[in-house]
């Protein structure tokens, strides 16, 4: 990241105790679950997430009946202030995506984009994502050869193609496309949060490549990946990344089983010792929707990088809870919502986020509804570290192991 420090490749010794704490939690709440009925989006469709209620599909601009082309778009415009009133603004929040900047207004998101979606049904058919984006998450989040230093870029451009076969439709997708890990999405109104939480700063957050999938039936799915790597349009090696998803749905349980492995550093080769460069990931997230305006979201992760003389372990755990107040009759919506999270990501050697550390976070935010398409949020976000220095001081030093900001986030999509 922009905002990171310099890397260390000598790790120093994991210790699991504070993540070893949260995950039977984590887990005795998955297993307390009620047993789910069927059919819900699936937690790889992350652009389907949305903050107030389930979008239609009758809701976008329809350019064609016959083809299905839809276009949609999202502006957000915020302001953040990082209550030690750092003397830098830019890049003065640490380990932040979507409000880097302090005392700072800003577009954080600016997107527009051109879609027809497959039909679902065991047919030949074909479909496609256009994408273009604008704002302060491009410098963060897509910065690679496309966007060229600017603050515009395709986030995402692929074609879909649908295959018939005796038991499903086989779906194939090439070209650069959102992540399938974590239950948060880049498109952060569509989040009960408006940061995100520092699991995205060690997972992909966009591959280019492509993807082979099937239902198997009974709520279960797989699709494969082949990419050129995390977050990369072009490749930076010789060597490939290869990743899969299982997901099983219902009506209020989805769970999905999220995997990835490649060599990521630049001059890999294929023909060379790729153990010394091996990068890989493991996550088991979930998202329970017990009633219409409740949702529980979690996530946990384990991961390691090879480094040639040591090897980097990261780890963390996500838990988040949303409730929506006052609903507007008729319209699908509430009026106000609320959502807490919580976040602990253990980077031991810093391969993730530049420090060796324990990083935690604690949010709160609070969301006006005024349509279903639009929405003023006001949050309070605590970042901690096991580091003294991980964090900015008044005088813009780096003398602080917590991080505290203020943030405010309109949006309109349509």
């Amino acid at each position: 990241m922009k905002n990171s420090i310099a890397s260390s490749t000598n790790p120093a010794r994991f210790n699991p105790k504070p993540l070893a704490r949260l995950v039977p939690l984590a887990l005795l709440a998955l297993a307390a679950l009620p047993p789910p009925a069927h059919a819900q989006e699936n937690l790889g469709e992350l652009e389907e997430i949305v903050v107030t209620a389930d979008r239609r599909a009758d809701d976008r601009i329809t350019l064609s009946e016959t083809a299905g082309l839809q276009i949609y778009g999202q502006i957000q415009g915020s302001y953040t202030y990082n209550l030690a009133d750092p003397g830098q603004r830019k890049n003065a929040n640490r380990y932040r995506l979507s409000d880097t900047d302090h005392n700072s207004f800003g577009v954080p998101m600016a997107k527009v984009g051109l879609h027809r979606r497959l039909s679902g049904l065991n047919e030949f058919d074909a479909g496609f994502r256009l994408e273009l984006a604008a704002g302060r998450m491009v410098q963060e989040v897509y910065a690679d050869s496309l966007s060229g230093g600017s603050d515009l870029t395709l986030s995402q451009g692929y074609v879909d193609l649908q295959i018939p076969t005796p038991l499903a439709a086989l779906r194939l997708r090439a070209g650069r496309m959102h992540s399938w890990f974590g239950t948060e999405s880049l498109d952060v109104y569509k989040n009960p949060n408006f940061s995100l939480s520092p699991l995205t700063l060690a997972t992909p957050n966009t591959v280019t490549g492509v993807s082979l999938g099937m239902d198997l039936g009974a709520g279960f799915a797989y699709t494969q990946y082949l990419a050129q790597g995390w977050d990369r349009v072009e490749d930076n090696n010789d060597s490939k990344t290869f990743g899969g998803q299982l997901s099983w749905r219902g009506d209020e349980l989805a769970l999905a089983l999220n995997w990835v492995v490649g060599a990521e550093r630049a001059n890999s080769s294929s023909y060379s010792d790729e153990e010394d460069d091996l990068r890989w990931a493991m996550e088991l997230s979930a998202r329970w929707q017990p009633a219409f305006g409740t949702e529980f979201r979690a996530s946990l992760l384990y991961g390691q990088e090879r480094f040639p003389d040591d090897v980097a372990k990261f780890g963390g755990v996500s838990v988040g809870f949303s409730q929506g107040f006052f609903e507007v009759e008729g319209e699908g919506y509430h009026r106000v919502t609320a959502g807490l999270r919580a976040s602990y990501l253990r980077d031991q050697g810093g391969a993730r986020t530049g420090l060796d550390q324990a990083l935690g976070e604690v949010t709160a935010t609070f969301g006006l509804n005024f349509s279903e398409r639009a929405s003023l949020r006001a949050e309070y976000r605590r970042d901690f570290s096991s580091k003294d220095d991980a964090f900015l001081g008044s005088r813009g030093r780096s003398n602080r192991s917590g991080q505290d900001t203020i943030s405010l986030a309109l949006h309109y999509a349509f």
